[in-house]
């Protein structure tokens, strides 16, 4: 079902359909359990034709998925389930990210207070047409200690707004990623995450010189199982796109942040894959 309201969306905007296998989604499974009250789908008898499911992290309200079948869109239906998923306390901040394409959402999304605060511009590098600046002077390691993983959690409380880290703890254990710290003279200055697959996120450090430095060694120690390395680039950050750009990186599509508040610092932090941020 997703997969047909993405492409129905992507071929009526002029875009190139997605194409991929249906698989097993480890990650979703993860925030399923984490979230069970906030996942709903929309059926239509035996068929699912909606499904909207929303992350709480602290006082971080962030909505990951809303699809909804073509076939049953504008009746109301995203509607009810965004008001399903929804939660309200003192003090929560609402957000999510999505397709700048995707005009009709932004616009239900803005009724609910959430408005487009950063754009994020989808990059992509051919391995073999990658360009590996000098090395940095970071030092990296991919064997992880708990005090690490505390480290990664005290800087994303101040860097992303929010920690996270029921993701670090499925992160750590699952064989789809590699996760790196980085230190300059024995003191940690970043973090990255690489998927497999090719995807560069999160990322985070301590400044701006340094998520760029960080992102530059990720490049160097990748070694996805596809032909290509993809990263979501905030334009709020102009240093790290122009680098990217440098690196041989060509944007591939725009997406969206929105929010009822800002609370992100993108200067010096790239985010996790958009439905979790």
């Amino acid at each position: 079902m997703i997969r047909v309201a993405l492409n129905n969306l992507r071929k009526k905007t002029g875009k190139e359909i997605v194409r991929y296998r249906i698989r097993k989604l480890y990650e979703i499974e993860h925030l399923y359990s984490t979230d069970k009250k906030t996942f709903w789908c929309a059926w239509a008898g035996k068929s699912i034709v909606g499904f909207a499911a929303a992350l709480q992290r602290g006082k971080q309200w962030y909505l990951g998925f809303l699809f909804i079948h073509p076939k049953y869109q504008d009746k109301g239906i995203g509607r009810q389930l965004l008001e399903r998923v929804w939660r309200e306390k003192p003090g929560m901040v609402h957000s999510l990210a999505t397709f700048a394409y995707n005009m009709q959402a932004v616009g239900i999304y803005g009724k609910f207070g959430m408005a487009p605060l950063c754009t994020l511009p989808m990059m992509e590098a051919k391995i073999d047409r990658l360009i590996l600046m000098t090395p940095t002077g970071l030092t990296a390691r991919e064997r992880l200690t708990d005090a690490d993983i505390d480290w990664i959690n005290a800087l994303e409380s101040k860097i992303r707004g929010f920690n996270h880290p029921q993701e670090w703890k499925f992160w750590r254990k699952f064989d789809g990623v590699g996760i790196f710290i980085f230190e300059r003279d024995g003191k940690r200055v970043g973090y990255s995450m690489v998927y497999k697959s090719g995807g560069i996120a999160p990322a985070g450090a301590i400044s701006n010189e340094y998520l760029t430095k960080v992102v530059a060694e990720t490049l160097r120690l990748a070694k996805p199982k596809k032909k290509s390395l993809r990263i979501c680039c905030p334009t709020h950050n102009i240093n790290l796109y122009r680098f990217l750009l440098e690196s041989g990186f060509r944007l591939t599509e725009m997406d969206l942040f929105l929010s009822d508040r800002p609370y992100p610092d993108f200067q010096r932090y790239v985010p996790a894959q958009l439905a979790i941020f």
